[in-house]
């Protein structure tokens, strides 16, 4: 495993262009109360703690039963907020909760698109105290790479990511590091570290694949989770994460071009029969042959139902050539 995820070939993240001007709240406002939230609002977007303190506090004087008051006091102590002291995994993990739960949802819904404008400083600063923090499975969260996926830097994340010596063992930083090179313009290298995910990681895998950016990996994943509801070669796997691979290469052929056989790990039927297919399938373009006639052979002694399944998409292919 360690070989086939090392020695994938940096850019920064894109700009996100930011209105001056935050969203109003979804409450109707009028008069000198409007005109002192406004004041608030924008103090916050400009991160002007003493200009957002001022405006506070005269609302809370003018109006003190105003209904914003409690969300907009949060956002303007969160100006002011230091990060965790001492820095150790549980006290960051506990600053990545209270950011979570109370911060960037009210944030969110104050804010509205200003809301990511005003939390990255917040993400920074966790991010920095993390610099010299281990990755640590008991606090996933409370790393470089994953503060800094928060923010879209995707340069630091994978420089967070491969600053752990282990990290080809860590199926979470591998999640990481392959958003960070898919997002860095690399998404050839982002696919040789996701799918091997399915033999090292199957519940992860399984949790992230509807929301991965690469079309080719999350519609493949879509049609597969359908094609195991019927097939019964799929069905009666104990794991069928672990076939994904071999059925999406017929698909896509393309996809052999990334992997070397010898960089699978032995992990199953599956495995092996994506294994396989990596000799196999460049053979098919060459027409019939003593070669790919044996290689096929092989293939349905492995697995009988994935044999007919590959047959058929070959099939279809041909068809439509």
């Amino acid at each position: 495993m360690e070989k086939l995820l090392a020695g994938l070939p940096p850019r920064h993240a894109p700009t996100v262009e930011r209105s001056t001007e935050p969203r109003q709240l979804d409450l109707f406002l009028d008069g000198r109360d409007a005109f002192l939230v406004h004041e608030v609002l924008t103090s916050l977007v400009g991160r002007d703690l003493g200009r957002a303190e001022t405006g506070l506090e005269r609302l809370r004087e003018e109006h003190p039963f105003h209904p914003d008051l409690p969300a907009l006091a949060l956002l303007v102590s969160a100006l002011n907020s230091p990060p965790p002291s001492p820095t150790t995994l549980a006290s960051v993990t506990a600053g990545i909760e209270a950011l979570q739960q109370a911060v960037a949802p009210t944030a969110q819904r104050v804010l509205g698109e200003d809301a990511a404008a005003f939390l990255q400083p917040s993400w920074q600063a966790l991010a920095a105290t993390t610099a010299s923090l281990p990755f640590d499975e008991a606090h996933p969260r409370a790393h470089r790479s994953w503060l800094c996926q928060q923010y879209g830097d995707w340069a630091a994340v994978r420089a967070g990511v491969e600053a752990e010596a282990d990290w080809t063992t860590k199926s979470r930083l591998v999640f990481r590091l392959g958003l960070a090179r898919h997002h860095l313009g690399e998404p050839e290298a982002a696919i040789r570290l996701w799918l091997p995910l399915c033999w090292m990681d199957p519940p992860l895998f399984r949790r992230r694949a509807g929301t991965l950016p690469s079309a080719t990996l999350r519609e493949g994943w879509q049609a597969f989770e359908r094609a195991v509801s019927f097939d019964e070669w799929l069905a009666d796997a104990a794991d069928p994460t672990g076939w994904f691979p071999a059925w999406l290469l017929p698909r896509h052929r393309g996809l052999v071009h990334l992997f070397e056989a010898d960089e699978v790990p032995d992990a199953g039927t599956g495995a092996r029969a994506f294994r396989h297919l990596l000799s196999l399938v460049p053979l098919e373009s060459q027409g019939l042959s003593d070669v790919l006639v044996h290689r096929r052979r092989a293939l349905q002694q492995l697995s009988p139902g994935f044999f007919r399944y590959y047959l058929d998409v070959v099939g279809r292919r041909g068809s439509r050539v």
